[in-house]
């Protein structure tokens, strides 16, 4: 659930390499700007990114019809899991379930290409801090006051925490899993992925123009403006799930207070 930028825009995880990464990614796409364009310069920014998803972990757009169909009940966790978050209290705003795929505008006579943060739909929280549940490859992105989550700590302070819903006495289930099969990735919505181009195909009018860089910066000084801190988790699939997928009850965890700032259940399936 991490996504960091500069100033007030805190990620979840902050770690230097991304920085540096991004720094990279500028310069490269400007060097290709030139001889190849704007397209090429946005997917060069996204592979050295990191933003551009491997062929191990697609994603998949899910609808709201699927959303709904028969299957696991996700109408949100176990009154017993929800016992075990305690809320901070915090104010979350602009809270919205997703996926990150790819979305189309016009260039004159041309139809061009990006990803974003697409199929966006509105999430309530419940019980204080509950988002809905959700399924394997969907992300949630939502904003806090920056003064006020500042306040709890530094990013060594908070941590996600994952049960599976059926056993939570087993323990958390990151503790022991490999390299690449947490239950939730920490980078899954970027700024620019919020900041789709004008004119885009998901009729969100909340847009700029330019280049990936370019609209990220736009989205980050938005968010700023609002004296806010940008939080997102995508929901990754994996190989040590069962055949029928399971359901996983996550909470993004304070330890100096023993609160949680948000929880939420998901249905991670195989890969």
């Amino acid at each position: 659930m991490t996504v960091i930028s500069s100033g007030k825009l805190t990620t979840l995880i902050a770690c230097a390499t991304l920085f540096t990464a991004a720094a990279q990614a500028q310069g490269l796409g400007d060097r290709f700007k030139n001889v190849l364009g704007e397209k090429v310069k946005d997917e060069v920014e996204d592979v050295v990114r990191g933003q551009v998803e491997t062929p191990t972990t697609p994603i998949t757009e899910v609808s709201a019809q699927e959303s709904t169909s028969s299957g696991p009940d996700l109408s949100g966790p176990a009154a017993n899991l929800v016992g075990l978050t305690k809320c901070a209290g915090l104010s979350l705003t602009n809270a919205m379930i997703g996926n990150v795929g790819t979305y189309t505008f016009q260039q004159g006579f041309s139809t061009e290409e990006r990803t974003g943060l697409i199929n966006r739909r509105d999430a309530a929280f419940s019980d204080g801090c509950i988002l809905p549940s959700m399924r394997a490859h969907e992300a949630v992105y939502m904003e806090v006051d920056t003064n006020a989550y500042e306040a709890m700590g530094n990013s060594n302070d908070w941590t996600m925490q994952c049960l599976k819903s059926a056993a939570p006495s087993e323990g958390a289930v990151n503790d022991s899993e490999p390299k690449g099969e947490y239950p939730y990735k920490v980078t899954g919505v970027s700024e620019k992925d919020m900041m789709l181009h004008c004119g885009n195909s998901e009729g969100i009018s909340e847009c700029a123009e330019g280049s990936n860089s370019s609209r990220a910066s736009a989205w980050s000084d938005l968010v700023e403006s609002r004296g806010k801190t940008m939080l997102s988790v995508y929901m990754t699939a994996s190989t040590l799930a069962p055949a029928g997928g399971e359901k996983l009850y996550c909470q993004y965890y304070n330890k100096p207070s023993g609160k949680s700032l948000f929880a939420f259940e998901y249905l991670r399936t195989p890969r």
